[in-house]
């Protein structure tokens, strides 16, 4: 399955800063990065791990905890396979929720957004 997972201009500097190219990770659509997909899985996903793991996105680093836009809040994301393994606390809530504002204010002053 294809990961849909945003990325901010810091993650896109950050990964930027380890050596890898645009080309190779990134996906620009309607003024938002999102990491690149190769055969089903994330462009860093090895079919074992995450190759940047200590340098991932913000997005992946609060994995499961995903902001639900028909329950409009923070949930656990259901398909992640760990599900058990997490807690959802007021602090990722949070924490999720200023990443939404943060990746929606970088489409603002793109031009994407009213």
């Amino acid at each position: 399955m294809n990961t849909k997972m945003s990325l901010s201009t810091s993650d896109v500097a950050r990964i930027k800063g380890l050596g890898f190219h645009e080309d190779f990770f990134l996906l620009e659509r309607k003024g938002c990065h999102q990491l690149k997909n190769l055969y089903g899985r994330c462009a860093f996903h090895d079919g074992r791990g995450c190759t940047i793991y200590k340098d991932r996105p913000e997005g992946c680093r609060l994995y499961p905890a995903v902001f639900d836009e028909n329950k409009r809040k923070v949930i656990l994301h259901l398909y992640c396979p760990h599900i058990d393994k997490f807690k959802l606390t007021p602090q990722t809530s949070r924490e999720v929720i200023n990443l939404i504002r943060k990746l929606d204010a970088e489409e603002e002053r793109a031009g994407f957004r009213v």
